[in-house]
């Protein structure tokens, strides 16, 4: 069995657990946080206030984990010309490194967060006090923000978005999805014909592996309803959902380096043998516009994949506090999927606003149908079992 590539970014998300498992060092007393205006209470929420003092400060520094953050801030140029906002794309596990070292060198750079990494957000940056949870109390179209987002998408965190993390396949030359079954990738019919990005490169992919791991018996389950007999484990190997991943690397699943590389090998028009993507944003369907032909098998047994919450965060000493406001808010954007919210008001995404319809025929009630939730206790305690495997593949 080959090795998989251990990138420098893998590199960086070991540090990350190292750092978090022995906790991170307080910030430096030489290097003093900046001065910053007392927080505003949420019921004393003055936004032309706030846009002022926002103009003020000048600038926002926001780390993100897409590229659609530029046509974002377009828009927020356009509304809030005097602010220039500084934006990087970044993958979770660089956001998580990036922020504990500089938090710990008692450097202060970024304002704002769009991050993933639940498990990391949740259970360590927030805790920690690295990352702080701030809720518009009143967002774009004047709607409050507590009518309009679930209690569940403010706290502990507050959700921007949601995708899933989903296998695609080329409708062009598949009218019908060619697989029913998690399973299927495992067949040789498949071998070498499934791309995920490296799952030591993006948490999220990581933990669809702890989730496989943790729904072990549906996975049982799956395989006994596709194959008609019971499922045998290989020698060493404790349970269905990590057979799953054995076998699935054993039929040279390929590793790249983005969603956007396996989505484009899949969409791509004219082929006879497209491959399939496991572990690819769901999001990524918008690609169809520019010529793509992706579909998701959503009816895969017993789940296409997990959900993720996309999250917006401020952080810890934000030098810019009411720009970053200005543009958290702004980026939640209205009931139409307008203002900052345009870029990932497309199919495959879906707004943590109530009010936002969806784009396309499923609506964010009916992701459970299809999708695992990700189980962030679970994974802060036992996906580190799941990680030593799949490194030891």
């Amino acid at each position: 069995m080959s090795k998989k590539p251990f990138s420098l970014v893998s590199v960086l998300l070991l540090l990350a657990v190292t750092v978090f498992a022995g906790g991170a060092k307080e910030p430096s007393a030489a290097k003093a946080a900046p001065t910053q205006p007392a927080a505003l209470a949420p019921e004393t929420e003055d936004w032309e206030a706030i846009a002022k003092a926002a103009q003020a400060e000048g600038k926002v520094v926001i780390y993100s984990l897409s590229s659609r953050i530029f046509d974002a801030v377009k828009t927020f140029n356009a509304q809030y010309p005097g602010i220039t906002v500084e934006a990087s794309d970044m993958t979770g596990p660089d956001q998580v490194e990036k922020l504990t070292r500089e938090q710990a060198a008692g450097v202060y750079n970024v304002d704002v967060l769009n991050i993933a990494s639940g498990p990391t957000v949740v259970n360590e940056l927030l805790p920690k006090g690295l990352l702080k949870n701030y809720v518009p109390q009143v967002l774009v179209d004047g709607k409050a923000s507590k009518d309009v987002i679930p209690q569940a998408f403010r706290e502990p965190a507050l959700v921007h978005s949601l995708e899933a993390k989903v296998v695609f396949y080329n409708f062009e030359t598949y009218p019908q999805p060619p697989v029913d079954s998690l399973w299927d990738l495992t067949r040789p019919e498949w071998m070498g014909r499934v791309q995920m990005k490296d799952p030591m490169s993006t948490e999220e992919n990581m933990n669809l592996l702890q989730t496989i791991v943790q729904k072990a018996d549906l996975m049982a389950a799956a395989y006994k309803e596709e194959f008609g007999e019971d499922i045998k484990l290989s020698p060493g190997i404790k349970n269905a959902g990590y057979e799953f991943i054995l076998r699935l690397v054993r039929n040279k699943l390929v590793l790249v380096t983005s969603d956007g590389t396996a989505s484009k090998a899949v969409g791509t028009a004219g082929q006879k043998n497209p491959p399939l993507t496991f572990a690819v944003a769901s999001s990524k369907i918008r690609d169809n516009a520019g010529g793509q032909k992706l579909a998701i098998a959503w009816n895969l047994k017993p789940k296409v994949g997990i959900v993720k919450e996309n999250y917006l965060l401020m952080a810890n000493k934000a030098p810019h506090p009411n720009a970053a406001r200005l543009l958290i808010r702004w980026m939640l954007g209205d009931a139409k999927g307008g203002a900052g919210m345009v870029p990932w008001y497309v199919e495959g995404q879906w707004a943590s606003r109530s009010d936002v319809p969806p784009v396309g025929s499923v609506g964010l009630g009916d992701l459970g149908k299809y999708t695992w939730s990700i189980d962030y206790p679970y994974v802060f305690k036992e996906g580190l079992a799941v990680r030593d495997f799949w490194l030891g593949l």
